[in-house]
C-alpha cells in the first residue's frame, strides 16, 4: 500500500470533515458544497499537499528528490490558495453584487465566492497534513511494511 497517498487522502478527508463540523456548530445547513468544496477552515488542499510532502520526507528521506517535489508542489498550491483563488472569490462577490443591482430578476445564478483561503486556514490545513503524515507513516505504516 502506498502510505504517502493514504496520508494525503486521509488529511483531505479529515479537513473536509472538520469543515462540516464547523458548519454544523455554527448552525448552518450542511450541503454537498460544504462537504467537498473549496475554501473554509482548514484548507483541505494545504492538508493534502503538506501530508504528501511530509510523508515523502518520512519515507524517502528529507534530502530526497521526492520530498523536494512535494515541498515545491505544496508551495505552488498554498500560493494559489492565498493569492489567485482568494482574489477570484473577491471578484466573484463583486460580480454577484453588480448583477443583483443591474438585473435583480434575471435568473442569474450567483458565482461561488468561497474559493481561496486566509493565512490561518492554510496554516491549519498544512499543520493538519503534517500531523496526519506523522500518524499514518509513523504509526500505521510501520506495522504493515
Amino acid at each position: 500500500m502506498n502510505w504517502i497517498i493514504v496520508s494525503a487522502v486521509m488529511a483531505w478527508l479529515t479537513a473536509q470533515l472538520i469543515k462540516v463540523i464547523i458548519c454544523r456548530v455554527r448552525g448552518n445547513k450542511v450541503t454537498l458544497r460544504i462537504a467537498v468544496g473549496t475554501g473554509g477552515m482548514p484548507s483541505s488542499h494545504s492538508a493534502f499537499v503538506c501530508a504528501t510532502a511530509f510523508s515523502s520526507g518520512m519515507v524517502c528521506g528529507f534530502n530526497s528528490a521526492e520530498f523536494a517535489l512535494g515541498v515545491t508542489l505544496s508551495a505552488v498550491v498554498i500560493y494559489d490558495a492565498l493569492g489567485v483563488r482568494w482574489e477570484a472569490g473577491r471578484h466573484a462577490a463583486a460580480i454577484n453584487q453588480m448583477e443583483a443591482r443591474l438585473e435583480p430578476t434575471s435568473g442569474f445564478v450567483p458565482l461561488e465566492t468561497s474559493l481561496g483561503h486566509r493565512p490561518l486556514e492554510v496554516t491549519a490545513g498544512g499543520l493538519l497534513g503534517i500531523v496526519m503524515a506523522v500518524l499514518i507513516e509513523g504509526i500505521f505504516a510501520q506495522h504493515y511494511l
